[in-house]
């Protein structure tokens, strides 16, 4: 029996030890969720701030009026 019971309470620690894991991983996932969005948001703003440096010509016609 003092084996079983042994082997009852390993099996105790290393499923507090996985559901301690998943908890950590859990708040890595969203810290990192997070953290994308804010990462894809200054991409969109970079892009669209620096629009018109990619194609100066057809900024400048925008900007001047013609076609």
């Amino acid at each position: 029996m003092e084996d079983k019971d042994k082997l009852r309470e390993y099996r105790g620690l290393i499923r507090r030890d996985i559901d301690e894991l998943h908890q950590r991983l859990d708040t890595i996932e969203a810290k990192i969720d997070k953290l994308n969005s804010k990462f894809e948001k200054h991409i969109e703003f970079i892009d669209n701030t620096y629009e018109g440096l990619k194609n100066p010509i057809k900024f400048a016609t925008k900007i001047l009026g013609g076609r």
